[in-house]
């Protein structure tokens, strides 16, 4: 009798498609600074990391950026690490070699530094153009799914691996700056906002400021994927209501953004969003888990729209609409893609 045959050999190992497992993200301290008159972006991220297995390298994904030299903190050891060595591969990862191991079961913190341009590919974080007065003005937005929130800040840009977030903003004073959660503040540039023995890479975002610039920082973040994170930068204008949530009692404030030129036609979505937010809470018998829920309105967007934790992006004509002209397929059109992407949020 012949031997059943085994089980096919893999073409491909995981390795080549998975991060090493050998450490976890905790939580990321992203910082960035977006510059739309040189249509180009800068930043910093520290890491905080769950050392499962004991190791003197770490690999992450990053693609399309300029990267800094990481160094490391372990709890352990308690010495900051520069790094030693380092290597791009094919694959969209940077693996940082450091002198001495970290040991298992310890916590460390990374830190790198970033810079990258905003062109026009609506992957990462990229530009989108509109006009005002026939001149072509820019703002910038992300899009990070499947994969591109390496595109943006060195990450372990795979779904599984959810962290906390904490976002800060660092844009001209006279922009708008949104992320999946609310600000918690917001102030002008002042040299006091530096701390001294900053990050040399941190210190320089802040050294090339002054009073024409202004920090945005946010609320941390639930546990989350990377492909859900999200933020933008622009002369935005708003629309805006509130819900009452029907499980929580919470009050949720709801808001719609697009460029002045053409907000008023957002508030159908609005009201759709209004509408359907405490309906899934009752429905789904889940309350909701965030304390508010913006949209983005964008001129450039590959997609119909984006579930975005907290900030819904979406294409002009998935979420635009003049009441006045619209007829009712316009009307399904933007109901359904509104009510989708809320879905989304549980």
């Amino acid at each position: 009798m012949a031997t059943p045959p085994g089980p096919p050999a893999a073409s491909k190992s995981n390795d080549e498609y998975r991060l090493p497992t050998d450490v976890k993200p905790l939580h990321y301290d992203v910082t960035i600074k977006t510059d739309l008159e040189k249509l180009e972006f800068e930043g910093f991220v520290n890491i905080s990391l769950d050392i499962r297995r004991e190791t003197s390298s770490i690999t992450l994904n990053a693609t399309a950026l300029e990267l800094g030299k990481a160094s490391i903190y372990s709890d352990a050891l308690k010495v900051e690490q520069e790094q030693s060595g380092q290597t791009l591969s094919n694959a969209q990862r940077v693996t940082y070699l450091f002198p001495k191991a970290l040991p298992a079961g310890s916590l460390a913190q990374m830190k790198i530094g970033f810079s990258g341009k905003l062109v026009g590919s609506m992957t990462g974080y990229y530009k989108s153009l509109y006009e005002v007065d026939g001149k072509k003005k820019a703002y910038a937005l992300t899009q990070f799914e499947p994969t591109d929130a390496r595109r943006t800040f060195p990450c372990w840009d795979e779904p599984l691996l959810k962290a906390t977030f904490a976002i800060t903003m660092i844009s001209r004073a006279d922009t708008v700056n949104l992320s999946n959660m609310p600000a918690i503040s917001e102030e002008v540039y002042s040299p006091a906002a530096a701390k001294p023995n900053e990050h040399p890479d941190l210190a320089k975002l802040y050294s090339s400021l002054d009073n024409t610039w202004k920090i945005t920082q946010f609320q941390t973040t639930p546990p989350m994927s990377t492909y859900i994170v999200a933020f933008a930068n622009g002369h935005f204008a708003h629309l805006e209501k509130s819900v009452t949530m029907p499980l929580s009692g919470k009050t949720i404030p709801l808001k719609i953004y697009a460029t002045a030129d053409v907000v008023h036609q957002a508030q159908f979505a609005l009201d759709v969003k209004a509408s359907v937010l405490p309906l899934y809470e009752k429905i789904f018998d889940v309350e909701y888990p965030l304390p508010k829920l913006d949209t983005l309105v964008a001129t450039d967007f590959d997609a119909g729209a984006m579930e975005n934790w907290g900030l819904i992006t979406g294409r002009t004509n998935a979420l635009l609409l003049d009441p006045q002209k619209a007829d009712l397929d316009a009307k399904k059109w933007v109901a359904a893609v509104q009510s989708h992407e809320v879905a989304h949020m549980w």
